[in-house]
Parts: C-alpha cells; sequence; structure tokens
C-alpha cells in the first residue's frame, strides 16, 4: 500500500509547545520510532531557526535517552551560541519531567563562493516513484511509523522513501530527512540472513551530516552496517535526494535478544 496519501494531518500535532503523537509515530518495539523521535525534536529545532534567521540546518545529532511514550510530548528549544554564520542550537524532548531525547543542531547561513561551482556535482535528476515499492517480508501488527512512508527499492541496495503525511505541521525537510535517514538498519539487514532479525536492534543515536538543504521529498538511503559480536554495531548510510549526493547518516546500534 505504497500509495502517497493526500491526508494534511502530520504524524505530531502541535498545542502550544506540547506535541501529540499519532498511531503513526509508534515504533516496532516498545514507544515511539526512532525516526518520529528524531523528527520531531530536530524539526522543532528547525522551524526556531527559520524564524530567527539562522541559516540552513547541515548537521544535527539526537541521542535517544529513553523510549517515547505514544502520549503528549513537550519540546524545549535553546541557542547555544549565535555568531555571524552560524547558529549552535539544542533541542530537548521531554515526557512529563523525564528527558526523553537530546539534539543539537548547527545552522549556517550561505555566502556566495562563485569558483567552487565548477566543482558541483549536477547529475541527472532522480525520480524514486517508478520505483517498484519496497516489499518488507513481515511487520508488526500494529501501526507503526512505516505506514507513514512511502518507500520504493531501486534493486541495487538503496532504498527512496517519502512522507505520505508530513511529520508536522509545518515545513521541516530536514526533520523529514532525519525520519527517513534513521531506517538504515532495517534496509541494510533486510537485503542480509538476519531478515526477519531475531533480536532487537534499537539505536540510541542518530547524526546526519548534509552539504546542503534537501531538494524534494525523496530522501535515498544506502546503508552499510558494521556490527560486532559483542551486541555493539555502527550503522553507516550514504544519503541522497532527487538532484544526487547529499550527506551522511551514521547510528549507533545495541543489539538486544527479543
Amino acid at each position: 500500500m505504497n500509495v502517497v496519501s493526500t491526508r494534511p494531518d502530520p504524524v505530531f500535532s502541535q498545542d502550544g509547545e506540547n506535541w501529540q503523537p499519532h498511531a503513526e509515530a509508534a515504533g516496532p518495539f516498545r514507544g515511539l520510532h526512532g525516526g518520529a523521535v528524531s523528527g520531531l525534536v530536530v524539526g522543532v529545532m528547525e522551524e526556531r531557526a527559520r524564524a530567527e534567521g539562522w541559516g540552513v540546518a547541515l548537521t544535527a545529532s539526537v541521542f535517544i535517552l529513553r523510549p517515547a511514550p505514544l502520549e503528549t510530548l513537550h519540546v524545549k528549544v535553546e541557542p547555544l551560541r549565535i555568531g555571524g554564520r552560524i547558529a549552535m542550537v539544542e533541542s530537548l524532548l521531554f515526557s512529563g519531567d523525564k528527558l526523553i531525547a537530546k539534539a543539537t543542531g548547527a545552522f549556517v547561513k550561505p555566502i556566495e563562493v562563485p569558483e567552487l561551482a565548477r566543482v558541483a556535482q549536477s547529475p541527472a535528476p532522480i525520480d524514486p516513484s517508478t520505483m517498484k515499492p519496497w516489499e518488507r517480508t513481515r511487520g508488526p501488527q500494529h501501526t507503526t511509523f512505516f505506514d507513514a512512508l512511502d518507500i520504493r527499492d531501486d534493486g541495487n541496495g538503496t532504498k527512496w522513501g517519502r512522507m505520505k503525511r508530513p511529520m508536522l505541521p509545518f515545513d521541516a525537510p530536514f526533520a523529514s530527512l532525519f525520519a527517513l535517514a534513521d531506517n538504515g538498519t532495517p534496509y541494510w539487514l533486510s537485503g542480509t540472513e538476519f531478515w526477519p532479525p531475531p533480536w532487537g536492534f534499537p539505536n540510541i543515536d542518530i547524526t546526519v551530516h548534509v552539504s546542503r538543504a534537501p531538494v524534494g521529498p525523496w530522501v535515498g538511503v544506502t546503508p552499510f552496517s558494521d556490527w560486532r559480536a559483542d551486541g555493539i554495531g555502527l550503522t553507516d548510510a550514504r544519503l541522497f535526494d532527487e538532484q544526487g549526493v547529499l550527506g551522511r547518516g551514521c547510528q549507533t546500534v545495541v543489539v538486544t535478544p527479543r
């Protein structure tokens, strides 16, 4: 059912500084999906940066401290340092008085450097909508974050995804990028002998670096993983959008018995 929905409802509804997750924010394990959590905490920071004129989001790191419940959440954004071109910002996600996740991000104001135009990549635009839907062998019986995503498979190791409904009630492309980059681990696992996996694989963080603002709704993820027999690993993914290479995303993964 990878058909793009026309429903305008966001995955998270806003009431002042409070946020109510919808059913599609849920993860396969306990609590909300990591992509939903990182999308929320980054997206609110992104909206504050837009209002303040802090520039383009180029990197952010999210630490997921504990599972986020499917209930009202609160986000607090604080600038750490606002310079002439670079703004460093912190975003905290709470459930009641419990800190759920913490993000730091950097926003940069662009300037004109025409000499670099000759080294910029200009590949042919990509249209993932013509690709086949990603066929998962099975998934949770309840509604999860994957129900909010349209995911395609290029057949060569890259999965392309876009939101079927917006993450937040305002434009937040960097938040959507986080939400889709967070799927690097299941994308990688689905191409291995460990699919479906016999254990859980929560990521305790996600860091994304990009060289420019994302273009269009589609995000391509080419995952690579280095997992070890002691239950610790790293998922590293190259990220793309419809205009070509965009950046990288990394996640620290803790393998846990079911």
